[in-house]
C-alpha cells in the first residue's frame, strides 16, 4: 500500500528540494500536497486526510506544532514528522507532547529522511494490517461483545428491557442512568456493496462483514462521547449517553468520523443515522426507529455520511399515526422522495387488500384512515392541507369504482404529498442557506466568523450545515466567506484611503500579513499593488 504525504514549508525552495530530494514512491509514499503556511496546509490536510505531514516549526499565519496538534485532532491516526532549522530543546518537547514520531534538524539529510520514512512505513503498515487481520477481527467480536451484552442493548432499543432489570443491567450495558438525555445511531454498509464487502473475506464466516464497521466504530465514537457499540441486524448500533444537549453535534461528528474512516481505509460507503435526544433510556426506543428513519433520508441526502433526524425532519410536536407496518413504510417512503418506493408499497398494500376481500363499507373505513394519515403527514411538515381538499372529497363508494382505481389513486396521492414534501424541504434547505448568506454578509468582519457559529445561529448541526451548503452554493462554506471578504477588500481598497492593516480587520483579518497572502492568492497581486495599478 502506497502512503499519502503532505510538506509544509514557508520557504518554497526548501519545500520543493525535500519533494525533489527524496525517491517516495521506493519508500512505499506518494506526495498528495504541499503549502507554504500553517493556515494552508491544515484546509488541504482536512480535505484529503494524509498518511503523513511533514511540517518546519517556525511559519507565518500558524507554526507548524500548532498545525501539527490540530491535524491530529482532526485525524488522530496522522503520523506528525517536524523539521526545524533550531536545535531548541523546547521546540523538541512540544512536538513530543503533540505526539510528532520525530523531530529533525535542518538541513534535511536524505538518508536519514529515509530511515524514517522506512520507519513510518513499518508502523503504518502494522496500523492498517491489524484493521484488516480477519483473526484480530474474530478475536475482538468474541472478547469485546459478552453475550448479556449484545442481548440488553437490543431489548432496551426495541422496548423489550422492564426498569428494574434496566437498573440491574445498567453497569453491563455501560449505560448511565443519570444522564442528561440519551439518543441511538445506526452505521449501516450501503446494501449494494455487501457483496463486495463479502469478497473482502473469502472463505470466512458472514459475521465478520459487520465486524470490520464495529471495530472502526469502537476505535473512534470513545474520542466523542460515551457510547455503547453492539451488533443490531446487519447494522452496528450505538447507545450514546448525552450530557448536554449541544453533546448531539459530537456524537453526529463521531459518527461522519467513522463512515468517512470506512470509505478511506476499505473503499466502501457506511451511512450513519442519529435519533433525535430523549430524556429517560425506556425511550431509546423511538429514537432507535427515528435513526432508521434518518437512514432512509440517505436517498435525498447521499449517502457515506452521518444524517441526524433533527437536521432533515422538523422539529416533533407529536408522533405520527398510522395503522399497520406497510402503511408506515408507505408513509417513510413519501417523506424520503423515493418514487419507485412509493409504488412498490402500494402495490403490496393492495395485493394484501385483494386477498381479503372487503367490503365497500369496510375500503370506506380504510380510505378515511388513509386520508386523516395523509393530513396529518402535511401539518408534520407544517403544509397548508387546503392545498389538497380534494383528499376529503374521495369517497370509495362513490367516487372509485374497482380495487384497481382504489391502487391508483393511492398511488397517486402518495406520489403528489411527496412532490409537495419535496419542494416544501427544498425551500427550507435553501432558507437555511439564504439566510447563511445573510449572516456572513452582515458579519464577515467577524474574525471568528465559522462553520460552527452559523451553523448553532441557524439551529442545525455543523456537518449537516457544511453539506447543505456546498450542495445548494457548489462551494464550500469557507470559499464563499473568502470570495465575499475579498469583494469588500476591493471597495475598501477603491473607495476608502484606508490602510492595509485597517482594511484587513473590516473584512475579518486580524494578521495584516495573512491577509496579504489571501488577497494575493485571490486577486494574483497584493493590496498594495491592486491600489496603484491606476496610478
Amino acid at each position: 500500500m502506497r502512503y499519502t504525504v503532505l510538506v509544509v514549508d514557508d520557504e518554497e525552495e526548501i519545500r520543493e528540494g525535500i519533494i525533489r530530494k527524496i525517491e517516495w514512491e521506493r519508500y512505499g509514499f506518494q506526495i498528495v500536497g504541499s503549502a507554504g503556511n500553517g493556515s494552508d496546509a491544515l484546509e488541504i490536510a482536512e480535505n484529503l486526510q494524509p498518511d503523513v505531514v511533514m511540517t518546519d516549526v517556525m511559519m507565518p499565519f500558524m507554526d507548524g506544532l500548532e498545525l501539527g496538534e490540530r491535524i491530529i485532532r482532526i485525524n488522530p491516526e496522522v503520523k506528525l514528522l517536524v523539521f526545524s532549522g533550531a536545535d531548541e530543546f523546547e521546540y523538541a518537547q512540544k512536538a513530543l507532547r503533540i505526539q510528532a514520531v520525530e523531530y529533525i534538524l535542518k538541513p534535511i539529510d536524505a538518508k536519514e529522511l529515509g530511515e524514517t520514512l522506512t520507519k513510518i512505513k513499518e508502523t503504518l503498515d502494522k496500523e492498517y494490517e491489524a484493521k484488516r487481520n480477519l483473526e484480530t477481527l474474530r478475536e475482538h467480536y468474541m472478547e469485546s461483545i459478552p453475550v448479556i451484552r449484545e442481548q440488553t442493548m437490543v431489548a432496551l432499543i426495541e422496548g423489550r428491557i422492564a426498569r428494574e432489570q434496566l437498573v440491574k443491567k445498567s453497569g453491563i450495558a455501560q449505560l448511565d442512568l443519570e444522564a442528561w438525555g440519551y439518543t441511538v445511531g445506526l452505521l449501516e454498509l450501503e446494501p449494494n456493496q455487501r457483496k463486495e464487502t463479502k469478497d473482502m473475506f473469502p472463505n470466512h464466516d458472514e459475521m465478520l462483514i459487520p465486524v470490520t464497521l464495529k471495530q472502526i466504530a469502537d476505535e473512534i465514537l470513545p474520542a466523542y462521547a460515551k457510547v455503547t457499540t453492539f451488533y443490531y441486524d446487519d447494522m452496528v448500533g450505538a447507545v450514546v449517553n448525552l450530557y448536554q444537549e449541544e453533546d448531539i453535534l459530537r456524537v453526529i461528528e463521531g459518527m461522519d468520523h467513522v463512515c468517512k474512516t470506512m470509505q478511506k481505509v476499505y473503499n466502501v460507503t457506511v451511512t450513519g443515522g442519529i435519533g433525535t435526544a430523549c430524556k429517560s433510556a425506556e425511550q431509546l426506543r423511538y429514537a432507535r426507529k427515528e435513526a432508521q428513519t434518518a437512514l432512509s433520508y440517505r436517498v435525498a441526502f447521499g449517502s457515506g455520511q452521518a444524517i441526524y433526524l433533527g437536521d432533515v425532519e422538523p422539529k416533533r410536536t407529536s408522533v405520527l399515526q398510522f395503522q399497520g407496518s406497510d402503511e408506515t413504510e408507505l408513509m417513510d417512503a413519501i417523506k424520503v422522495g423515493n418514487e419507485d418506493e412509493i409504488e412498490k408499497k402500494v402495490k403490496g398494500i393492495f395485493e394484501k387488500i385483494r386477498g381479503q376481500m372487503l367490503s365497500n363499507s369496510q375500503l370506506e373505513v380504510y380510505f378515511i384512515e388513509v386520508k386523516i394519515a395523509f393530513m396529518r403527514l402535511l401539518q408534520y411538515y407544517e403544509i397548508e392541507t387546503g392545498r389538497f381538499d380534494e383528499i376529503d372529497s374521495v369517497h370509495v363508494t362513490d367516487e372509485i369504482h374497482s380495487i384497481n382505481e382504489a391502487e391508483k389513486w393511492l398511488s397517486q396521492k402518495s406520489l403528489e404529498v411527496s412532490r409537495v414534501i419535496e419542494e416544501t424541504r427544498k425551500n427550507s434547505r435553501s432558507m437555511i442557506t439564504m439566510r447563511a448568506k445573510e449572516y456572513m454578509l452582515e458579519n464577515y468582519s467577524d474574525e471568528e466568523l465559522t462553520v460552527e457559529k452559523v451553523s448553532n445561529i441557524l439551529h442545525v448541526s455543523p456537518n449537516y450545515f457544511s453539506t447543505l451548503f456546498k450542495k445548494e452554493m457548489q462551494v464550500s462554506f469557507i470559499s464563499y466567506l473568502t470570495e465575499i471578504r475579498m469583494k469588500k477588500a476591493v471597495e475598501f481598497l477603491d473607495m476608502t484611503d484606508d490602510k492595509s492593516y485597517i482594511i484587513a480587520e473590516k473584512v475579518g483579518y486580524s494578521d495584516p500579513n495573512y491577509f496579504s497572502h489571501v488577497f494575493k492568492k485571490y486577486f494574483g497581486v497584493s493590496p498594495q499593488k491592486y491600489r496603484k495599478r491606476g496610478e
